[in-house]
C-alpha cells in the first residue's frame, strides 16, 4: 500500500489538513492486557476474553472511567516468557497497579484493579510507549504503525509495545505515552522517534498532539492549545481547571492552569466546528466530524 494513496484514509487525512487537537480518546485510566494476538477487530472478541467475560472487563473498566487496550511487543513475542502481564495505569496520578493472568477471569479481576486499589497504589509508573498496530481495524494502522513500532523498539526495547486500537484511523500513525495519557498522531518513523525522545524529556510537540486522555475532547483541544502557545514544555505544565460548558452559541470555556513556562492562569475559549464529511476510515463512506477552534487570553 502506497502511504500516499488518497484512497487510504490517513493519506486523504493529511492531504485536507485534519486537525488532531481533541481527536485522543478519552480516558483517566487504562488496562492493558499483554497479547500475542492474533487480536480481533473488536480487542476483547479476542480468545478468551469473547463472550460474556470479556462484556464483563469492558463494562467494569468504563465504571472507573478506564478504556482496555491489548498490547504486545514488537514482533509478537512475549516479554519474558513467562505468564503474560496487565497494567493498569493512572493518568492522572502517575500510578499503576500490575500483575499476570492465565484466564478471562484473572482479566475481570484485573479490570476492577482499575478502581479503588488504583486509587491507593502509590507505586510509580515506568514510562510506556503504545504504537497502535491494530491491522484487523484498519490497514493503516498496521502499514504506518509497525515500521514506528520496530524503529522505537530498537532504540527503547523496554518502553515499547505494540498495541490495539486508540481511535483515529485517519490519524495513523499514532501512539500513546503513559503515565500521562498524552496522544500523537500524523506520525512517521523519524516523527515519531523525535517526538517520544522529546516527551520523555519532557517536551511535548504539540503539532502532533491529539490530547491528554484524561480530558474530554475540547479540554484537550484547550490544553493542546496552551502547549502549542508556551511550549515546548512537559504535558504536566498545562492542567484543566474549571470548565464552563458553552450555551446558546457561545463557546466552551476552559480555564487551563500553567506550570513552568506556561502562565499561571489561561483562558481558553473554544468552538466546535463541524467539517464536511469525510472517509474516516479505509473503505468506509464519507462522515461528518469535527474541528475545535481555540481563541487564548490572559487575565487582566
Amino acid at each position: 500500500m502506497a502511504l500516499t494513496d488518497l484512497s487510504r484514509c490517513s493519506a486523504a487525512a493529511r492531504h485536507r489538513g485534519d486537525p488532531l487537537a481533541g481527536s485522543a480518546p478519552v480516558a483517566a485510566r487504562w488496562l492493558l492486557v499483554e497479547h500475542p494476538g492474533p487480536w480481533a477487530k473488536a480487542p476483547l472478541d479476542t480468545p478468551p476474553m469473547a463472550g460474556r467475560v470479556g462484556q464483563e472487563i469492558e463494562a467494569v473498566s468504563a465504571s472507573y472511567g478506564g478504556k482496555v487496550l491489548l498490547i504486545r511487543r514488537q514482533g509478537r513475542r512475549q516479554a519474558d516468557g513467562g505468564d503474560p502481564a496487565w497494567y493498569a495505569v493512572d493518568t492522572v496520578r502517575g500510578t499503576w497497579v500490575r500483575g499476570t493472568w492465565r484466564t478471562a477471569e484473572d482479566l475481570l479481576a484485573a479490570a476492577h484493579a482499575l478502581g479503588p486499589a488504583l486509587s491507593v497504589s502509590d507505586e510509580d509508573a515506568d514510562p510506556m510507549v503504545l504504537v497502535c498496530t491494530h491491522g484487523t481495524r484498519d490497514a493503516c494502522c498496521a502499514v504506518r504503525g509497525r515500521p514506528i513500532a520496530a524503529r522505537l523498539a530498537r532504540e527503547r526495547p523496554g518502553d515499547v509495545w505494540e498495541c490495539t486500537h486508540l481511535g483515529g484511523h485517519r490519524f495513523s500513525g499514532t501512539l500513546l505515552v503513559l503515565p500521562d495519557g498524552a496522544c500523537y498522531g500524523m506520525l512517521d518513523t523519524d516523527d515519531a522517534a523525535e517526538v517520544v525522545s522529546g516527551h520523555l524529556a519532557g517536551r511535548v510537540t504539540a503539532s502532533h498532539l491529539r490530547g491528554l486522555t484524561r480530558y474530554e475532547p475540547e479540554v484537550q483541544a484547550a490544553v493542546a492549545a496552551v502547549l502549542r502557545e508556551y511550549g515546548p514544555t512537559g504535558s504536566t505544565d498545562a492542567e484543566a481547571g474549571l470548565v464552563t460548558p458553552g450555551r446558546a452559541g457561545m463557546p466552551t470555556r476552559v480555564e487551563v492552569l500553567g506550570h513552568g513556562p506556561v502562565p499561571e492562569l489561561v483562558v481558553v475559549d473554544i468552538v466546535r466546528e463541524e467539517l464536511p464529511e469525510a472517509p474516516l476510515s479505509c473503505g468506509a463512506g464519507p462522515k461528518p466530524h469535527v474541528a475545535y477552534r481555540t481563541t487564548l487570553s490572559l487575565p487582566a
